[in-house]
């Protein structure tokens, strides 16, 4: 632009010039001819420099609005891993209790006792067990523990955040899964649930007894999924020969520290007798 305005100049001067060495009338006009263009040179140097500026300023706007977005992207992507993180976090240390949707004959469903309205019922059975086995054995000294980690499952379908957890909790945790069946037989019904891939324990009667066939199948399951909590359980409702065989059953066939409490469990018994 100094450049310009210096031709601009220059035009000038060369103007006055011719006009002071010719004088005369067409002097005069070369000399407002060339204002006139010294004139225009100057609204179109001012032109061209709103121009650039307005150019600059959005090349402004554009690199702060990339940078924006690029800080955006990164704080997604920041927080998707964080979650990703923390999702397999506490699934690595998932030890909890599962379970599952039971299968139910459609009798039974149709008077609302659906399989997941019997699984809530054993699950309702083992929190009651749970909170009535007093004990002052740490939770987590327990061979087979899954302390107060109780969980419902109803299947989803189809492909979900909370589908994709589960998933994950299964295959990275160290959850303890019980599946189960009801279904008619000759004489009633007849109510099936299992521990992992362990046979599972059945009880049948009529369709009365269904809630003493849920609380001997959740018996069942706090047997074998908790043996030494079973046993303590017996003996706190009063089931003190039932509690004395269970912990008979510990000392032979648990684990090194369940052996020790149950050692403990049974002289407890002795010395009340």
């Amino acid at each position: 632009m100094a450049e310009e305005q210096k031709k601009a100049t220059d035009a000038s001067g060369m103007a006055a010039a011719i006009a002071t060495a010719q004088g005369g009338k067409r002097a005069e006009a070369f000399l407002e001819e060339q204002t006139r263009l010294v004139r225009l040179q100057i609204e179109q140097l001012k032109e061209e420099n709103a121009t650039r500026r307005s150019i600059l300023r959005l090349e402004h706007i554009s690199a702060v609005m990339k940078v924006a977005f690029e800080i955006a992207v990164a704080l997604v992507v920041t927080a998707i891993l964080v979650g990703l993180g923390a999702a397999i976090w506490s699934a690595a240390r998932d030890n909890s209790l599962v379970v599952e949707s039971f299968s139910a004959p459609p009798d039974l469903a149709g008077r609302g006792l659906t399989g997941d309205v019997i699984a809530a019922r054993l699950l309702d059975k083992l929190s009651i067990m749970r909170n009535a086995t007093v004990s002052s054995r740490a939770p987590s000294s327990y061979a087979n523990n899954w302390g107060d980690d109780i969980k419902l499952q109803i299947p989803d379908t189809g492909v979900s955040i909370g589908e994709f957890n589960r998933t994950l909790h299964a295959w990275l945790g160290h959850q303890t899964r019980i599946t189960g069946e009801i279904w008619r037989t000759p004489s009633g019904i007849a109510v099936s649930a299992r521990v992992g891939a362990n046979p599972a324990s059945t009880y049948s009667g009529k369709d009365a007894d269904l809630d003493k066939l849920m609380q001997k199948t959740a018996e069942a399951v706090y047997r074998d999924t908790q043996p030494y909590r079973y046993a303590v359980y017996l003996n706190n409702v009063g089931r003190i020969a039932e509690s004395e065989q269970a912990y008979q059953r510990l000392i032979a066939t648990g684990a090194p520290v369940d052996r020790a409490w149950a050692l403990i469990g049974i002289e407890n018994i002795y010395a009340n007798r």
